[in-house]
């Protein structure tokens, strides 16, 4: 068992979680929304079809493609969002999988830790052996956010609602770890999560 899969609403805390993984076992971390950001750029290769399908409007003076711009482009619009997953989530994929392939040949004695926005929806959770979710009381999701991005709480609960629900996140995962406590409960029950990986507490996809 190798590569984990990370979920969790914005604010829950994904980020400490990963943190304190990496503090307490050695891990490959894996972003595809970094990958993702990496495709768009001058030459990679979602550079063109995008241009392509969305127009030069979303280029800034040096010619890259400005995220913000190509987000305002697609916001709202289910078709536009469908062509611009069509174009980024293959390919985004394929460095994942090439991600995860040079680490367990390199790095076989580490987890691979897997983070993606969307990696119920993309289809990425397939590449999991694990996964976790990351929970946080809403109120206590509400003031990192704040703290982090100076949002109004209007905004915030909007993006909230465009998010899955704790349920639904909660149902595919295999670990849950509640992260509204403190670093040191969080830091226990992390504790706790590898304990049961290294005595092969979790089934593999290849035995259930």
């Amino acid at each position: 068992m190798n590569v984990i899969g990370i979920i969790g609403g914005m604010g829950a805390g994904k980020s400490t979680v990963i943190a304190i993984l990496s503090e307490l076992q050695p891990i490959s971390y894996i972003s595809a929304d970094l990958i993702g950001h990496e495709i768009l750029l001058k030459g990679q290769p979602a550079y063109t079809p995008i241009i392509e399908t969305f127009g030069t409007g979303i280029l800034d003076e040096t010619g890259e493609i400005v995220r913000k711009r190509l987000g305002e482009v697609v916001f709202g619009d289910e078709l536009k969002v469908r062509q611009l997953n069509e174009i980024t989530h293959p390919l985004i994929t394929k460095r994942v999988v090439e991600r995860i392939e040079e680490d367990k040949m390199t790095r076989p004695e580490q987890l691979i830790i897997l983070e993606a926005a969307l990696l119920l929806e993309s289809g990425l959770v397939d590449l999991t052996d694990l996964v976790i979710a990351v929970y946080a009381d809403p109120e206590v999701r509400i003031k990192r956010v704040i703290a982090r991005e100076g949002l109004g709480e209007e905004q915030i609960l909007r993006r909230f609602k465009a998010q899955k629900e704790w349920e639904e996140l909660k149902a595919a995962a295999d670990y849950v770890i509640d992260n509204s406590v403190s670093l040191e409960e969080t830091t226990k029950q992390i504790k706790t999560f590898l304990e049961k990986v290294k005595a092969g507490s979790f089934k593999s996809k290849e035995e259930e």
